[in-house]
């Protein structure tokens, strides 16, 4: 497969927020039908999550950094899912009531959508249909 060079760098949040119009109100909430392009999640095992994603929605692996984080994607994008182990090497499954991400919906063709799945690490991801 062909390699991407990516960074991990911080964001620059002052900078960002010296780029807003003075007039953009303050954040209330995610506008309802938002699209995010790409997630990331934390797992304990990168190479665990890119044998799960491979088989389980067919994600092709775009990026190795060894041994800490995976990103996969399909039709060639950059990465649709980043798994990554910088704050979680070793963990399993989530337990119940403990903070994080508990649900990710991915779109997806008529015919796959309605599908739901959980993770090793107990992230439910869900398949819903495209939106055109």
């Amino acid at each position: 497969g062909t390699s991407i060079k990516m960074a991990t760098l911080p964001l620059d949040v002052q900078g960002l927020l010296r780029d807003l119009p003075a007039d953009v109100p303050a954040w209330q909430e995610m506008p309802g039908n938002s699209v995010i392009g790409h997630v990331h999640l934390r797992v304990g095992n990168p190479v665990l999550a890119e044998e799960w994603w491979n088989s389980e929605f067919g994600l092709d692996t775009v990026h190795r950094l060894t041994g800490s984080a995976v990103f996969l994607s399909s039709g060639g994008y950059h990465h649709h899912i980043g798994a990554n182990s910088w704050a979680s090497r070793g963990a399993g499954l989530r337990e119940e009531g403990r903070a994080g991400l508990a649900w990710v919906e991915m779109q997806s063709s008529p015919d796959r959508a309605g599908v739901e799945r959980r993770d090793p690490w107990g992230t439910v991801i869900r398949t819903v249909p495209t939106k055109n």
